[in-house]
């Protein structure tokens, strides 16, 4: 018995062991569980011989759940996402596992703000907009061009929203929208901003493209250029300046140096009537003039009775020395700008962007209307080097130099046409950005004693002599042994050319130079020039270091920088009309930050260049900054805008976009707009020059 008792058990036990782990179960009491759009809390029944444990595999942001002992408790958050959402959980015990699945219906979604829309001043601020929604809703900007326009949640709520609104800085009432969505709704708050006035509206003109691609978060707007020229364009250059003195031909074989010159000298003893002494009449014939001319009293006018071949021909004649710049007819201002620099910085903005007509400034009481003003803007070491031009030669090169802060001071010469509070308001805008965290600026009052006013120069042809024996390999005429520029005029304001006709020069037709106001070149043609074809050759028309001047309705051939500026100028300076042809290099501001001109309707044959161009002529760097292009063509067109403080324009253009003479693909693109049409007006100068007299806004002819 007890051999069949032993024998026994093992077997017992073993059965007993398959029949436990062969019973071990799961079950739950439910599979799924529906959930209304409220939510709430259910529970489930788990059915197991040993342990379990539990895991919400999805959906965990919104359900979750615990156990109790042989309960599972799920609980569940509203659902406020507008649609049916699904979470799983999984429950093990051992091998075994059991997946419950929740089911939660949506809610109809709803959205309702207050208000829908806003009203800001134009100094901005803040405001709150109450969200009524009872599902999730999301916030964006559906403006371009709108970072003036902020927001957020409010702390401690979840249905208001905070929109903040920066000042408004430009001369226009600006618009955005934001956009409120949720579940497949979505409701628009409209934003709008007043402009700020100053009690003055400047008011735009009227383009077939929206204004707003021309301007910025800064306030930076379209300038006005119309306030150009002489006495502003507002009147026509005078017909009538009576002969004072007539002149005939001494004859081809004569020197008239003497003869004209004793003329002008004449004329200048003269008492002043009005603006004018009066006109020296050239009668037809030639006059050869072996040295130079110089007109250095205000109110003359050199006219001569045509400019073709039967009318008044001047002639720059003989050898001269090819290393001096040799200028024939010289109407010549003299001082200088009194002070030169400002004593203090007294401008309050913490920018001031580029159109704007006006400055605040804390010493309003020291000027008074009518006051002679220069801006001053100061060139500093962190702005150099944010614009990169503290990079142009690497350490150890010699061949050029970077630019200095201190060669880089800008000032240009304003009129205070009225007061309005501690506000400036000037005759001419804005050209280059004042900026405080680049040293800010100033406006003081200075002026030029010495300058020449009402002088003229019309109705001839100017020609120089040359060597034609000397031509290069292509075979242009190279020699510059001979008369380099026709007219050249320095510190002189409400003065003309017109109606001249230039051929041969080495340099040019006019040059525009030293602290000129208000000077046109008009009806002119520059021709065939005699030089190298190299630098600091062949510039049709300059204008460097001059201000409010004018060319208008000429025309070149042969030339290299025919529409050309000079270094650190500011203007508005206006090109319009410009025909040239034989292009032997490109229309442009030509180095070292030129700022505020317009080129309007320049057709070339040539390229427009407005670019970086780096290490040339000893590190030109940056040629221009806040040039606008306008309903111009060309061969090629490279319009690039510098890193920081400035853009430059090319709109309505007509000719292919290039890279320009260094293939700088790394520098940033300027702004374009409607590249390859024509936008209106036709002319930007003729339409803004209208508008300002159209609208009362006139300086000289009141």
């Amino acid at each position: 018995m007890l051999c069949l008792v032993l024998l026994f058990i093992p077997i017992i036990f073993s059965f007993c062991s398959d029949d436990v782990e062969n019973n071990v179960s799961l079950q739950l009491g439910e599979t799924t569980l529906f959930f209304g759009p409220e939510g709430g809390e259910q529970s489930v029944n788990v059915t197991s011989a040993g342990d379990w444990e539990v895991k919400v595999t999805a959906g965990s942001d919104w359900c979750t759940c615990v156990s109790d002992r042989s309960m599972l408790i799920i609980k569940v958050a509203a659902n406020n996402t507008g649609e049916k959402r699904i979470a799983t959980v999984l429950v093990s015990s051992g091998s075994q596992k059991s997946e419950l699945r929740i089911e939660q219906e949506s809610v109809v979604p709803e959205l309702e703000l207050r208000p829908s829309s806003l009203q800001f001043t134009a100094e901005g601020g803040i405001q709150e907009i109450n969200i009524d929604c009872n599902v999730e809703w999301k916030a964006e900007v559906v403006t371009s061009m709108t970072n003036w326009v902020k927001f957020d949640v409010k702390e401690g709520t979840d249905d208001v929203l905070v929109v903040t609104v920066d000042a408004n800085s430009i001369t226009r009432q600006r618009v955005a929208m934001i956009r409120i969505t949720a579940a497949g709704l979505k409701e628009d708050i409209t934003v709008i901003q007043d402009f700020m006035t100053s009690s003055i509206v400047y008011p735009q003109v009227e383009t077939s493209f929206d204004l707003v691609l021309l301007e910025d978060e800064f306030g930076t707007t379209l300038p006005d250029f119309s306030h150009v020229g002489y006495m502003g364009s507002e009147v026509p250059i005078p017909e009538g300046v009576p002969v004072k003195i007539t002149l005939t031909s001494p004859g081809e074989s004569e020197d008239a140096t003497a003869l004209i010159q004793k003329a002008i000298d004449e004329l200048s003893a003269m008492p002043l009537n009005g603006d004018f002494r009066g006109a020296i009449l050239l009668k037809s014939g030639i006059y050869r003039i072996q040295h130079e001319l110089y007109i250095q009293n205000s109110g003359i006018v050199l006219r001569g009775e045509g400019n073709d071949e039967n009318g008044t021909k001047l002639i720059a004649a003989g050898v001269k020395d090819g290393d001096e710049h040799h200028r024939l007819i010289n109407i010549k201002g003299s001082g200088q700008l009194n002070p030169s620099a400002p004593a203090a910085y007294n401008i309050k903005d913490d920018y001031v962007p580029v159109g704007r007509f006006w400055v605040t400034v804390n010493n309003v009481m020291d000027f008074h209307e009518g006051d002679h003003v220069t801006i001053f803007r100061p060139g500093t070491d962190n702005w150099i080097h944010d614009l990169r031009m503290d990079q142009i030669y690497a350490p150890g090169d010699n061949s050029g130099s970077n630019w200095t802060a201190k060669g880089y001071n800008l000032d240009y010469e304003r009129i205070i046409i009225r007061i309005i509070g501690d506000t400036l308001h000037f005759d001419n805008p804005i050209l280059m950005a004042m900026e405080k965290k680049y040293g800010g600026g100033a406006v003081y009052k200075s002026e030029i004693q010495g300058r020449l006013s009402h002088c003229g120069i019309e109705n001839m042809q100017i020609v120089s002599e040359f060597d034609e024996t000397k031509k290069d390999k292509t075979g242009y005429f190279n020699d510059e042994d001979h008369s380099w520029t026709a007219v050249d005029i320095t510190k002189t304001e409400h003065s003309w050319i017109r109606n001249v006709t230039s051929r041969y020069f080495a340099y040019g037709l006019a040059e525009i130079r030293d602290k000129s106001l208000f000077v046109t070149i008009e009806n002119c043609k520059c021709l065939d020039g005699v030089a190298k074809r190299e630098g600091g050759r062949l510039y049709s028309f300059l204008i460097s270091d001059a201000s409010a001047c004018l060319v208008r309705n000429c025309e070149t051939s042969h030339g290299r920088h025919d529409c050309v500026t000079g270094s650190k100028g500011v203007g508005p300076n206006v090109f319009a009309n410009i025909k040239i042809r034989n292009a032997h290099a490109d229309t442009g501001p030509h180095q070292r930050w030129n700022v505020g001109t317009l080129y309007d309707n320049i057709d070339s044959d040539g390229d427009i260049l407005v670019q970086d161009r780096g290490n040339w002529g000893t590190g030109h760097g940056w040629a221009g900054a806040n040039q606008y292009l306008w309903n111009c063509i060309a061969k090629r067109i490279c319009v690039q805008s510098p890193w920081v403080s400035a853009k430059n324009y090319s709109i309505g253009t007509k000719g292919t976009k290039n890279t320009g003479t260094h293939n700088n693909t790394d520098r940033p693109d300027g702004v374009w707009v409607e590249q390859g049409k024509t936008v209106l007006p036709q002319s930007l100068f003729e339409a803004q020059l209208e508008l300002r007299i159209r609208s009362g806004r006139l300086y000289h002819s009141k």
